[in-house]
């Protein structure tokens, strides 16, 4: 029991420090760093100002937290795990490492499938082994039976948990297959769990809401620039290599925003078990996420038409006009970006200079289609501006959440458990109304 306690608070203080680094400690110590570098940098040598930038660029600061927090976890668990005289500190230090990821929530998510695939593999081994003993068969059963077992129980990645967990408790042998080592083996995995739990929010550096904001306001940002660099090229005259490089960057645009639909996925599975967190404050991020992605499809969709206007013979040229209007449209996206970025920002109450800005991209697109029309007769010409001022229609009706495509396949929410953090009001209102 002695032991028991001193793991318990020794976890505990691990989890205040690692609540204290994440909260106080890292932004502190991230202001002081970018004070330092502005300090620094005008009296560096070029070359070691070139220096310092490369190392920067290359070095990923989220890979380099994640070995750091991943190496500490296995430590500690394996620590706690002798300190608790179970059998499988090897086994809690495998299941730290494994349960070490970009947030507390994701952790828990993993470890629960790997709990659940230990308890699964210790019954197949159990139950394969007393019925047919040690042979190839009985082997092959328990890693065909644990996979299939696994499939089942819909684990997804954590299926092949349940065959390692079999085939490892083979390797220990048949004297160790008992009870106490059963539930000293479910012990460990859970104590690995707990510590990766522990120590995950130190990897991200951020929360999932914060994860998920920036993520999204990283694509605004990007939907903004390359809009910025059409309007640019438009005005001032571009090359088929240009058009190529703009399209090839409109469908890379599609990786920031599958990092944004991730990033908006783990918060909302977050949220059903939040504390603080309500599923109420994250709804309005699915809505940013459909626009953005709808604004991904509408800038792929000018870029394709500004391309094929270059590369291909006796093609039909998009009118420099347009430039107006996809600058007005990349300064629309800027300013949702600031918007999205900005935690205390309300989607509604602040919107004022987007919607000043939508209203000048109306206005300009007014302006162009009335100035092409008048200055220019080429059917083709006539046709590629009104595409091109249709996607540019839905991209200020996907900003202004007016389009009404956004509706469509929208997922209603239907009668099921309420969220921890809906729940959690009404349950303090019911034990405030006992109590008096």
């Amino acid at each position: 029991m002695l032991h028991i306690t001193v793991v318990a608070v020794s976890l505990a203080f691990c989890a205040g420090i690692a609540t204290l680094l994440r909260r106080k400690v890292r932004p502190a110590a991230a202001s002081a760093a970018r004070h330092l570098h502005a300090w620094l940098r005008p009296h560096l040598p070029y070359r070691m100002r070139r220096l310092a930038v490369g190392c920067r660029n290359r070095m990923d600061a989220t890979t380099a937290r994640a070995v750091v927090v991943t190496s500490a976890a296995a430590g500690i668990a394996w620590t706690a795990a002798e300190s608790m005289q179970l059998a499988g500190s090897v086994t809690a230090a495998i299941s730290a490492t494994l349960s070490v990821q970009m947030s507390s929530f994701a952790s828990v998510r993993e470890g629960t499938q790997r709990l659940i695939g230990t308890l699964a593999g210790i019954a197949l081994t159990v139950g394969v082994w007393g019925v047919f003993g040690l042979s190839p068969w009985s082997i092959a059963a328990i890693a065909g039976l644990g996979l299939a077992a696994g499939r089942l129980l819909r684990l997804g990645d954590g299926a092949v948990t349940v065959p390692l967990t079999s085939l490892g408790i083979l390797v220990a042998g048949s004297a160790v297959i008992t009870e106490a080592f059963v539930w000293e083996r479910v012990a460990a995995t859970a104590l690995g769990i707990l510590v990766g739990v522990i120590l995950s929010p130190l990897v991200g550096g951020e929360s999932p809401m914060e994860r998920a904001r920036q993520r999204l306001a990283h694509l605004s940002g990007e939907i903004a620039r390359l809009l910025g660099h059409l309007g640019a090229g438009l005005t001032d005259g571009y090359t088929r290599d240009q058009a190529a490089a703009w399209l090839a960057r409109s469908r890379e645009l599609g990786d920031d925003l599958e990092d944004a639909v991730n990033a908006v996925d783990d918060v909302v599975r977050q949220a059903r078990w939040s504390l603080t967190t309500s599923v109420s404050r994250v709804t309005p991020m699915h809505e940013t996420l459909r626009a953005l992605e709808h604004g991904v499809h509408q800038v792929n969709s000018v870029a394709r038409s500004m391309f094929d206007a270059a590369a291909t013979p006796h093609s039909s040229a998009v009118p420099e006009q347009i430039g107006r209007v996809l600058t007005a449209a990349a300064e629309a996206f800027d300013a949702h970006a600031a918007l999205v970025a900005d935690p205390h920002a309300d989607a509604t109450r602040d919107a004022d200079n987007l919607h000043e800005l939508l209203n000048g991209l109306r206005e300009a697109r007014r302006q162009t289609l009335r100035t092409v029309r008048t200055e220019v007769d080429d059917t083709g010409v006539l046709v590629l501006t009104g595409s091109i001022i249709t996607d540019i229609d839905r991209m200020a009706g996907s900003l202004e959440r007016s389009a009404p495509a956004l509706a469509v396949g929208l997922l209603e929410p239907g009668p099921g458990i309420p969220a921890v953090s809906d729940v959690l009001p009404a349950v303090k209102l019911a034990w405030r109304k006992a109590v008096r």
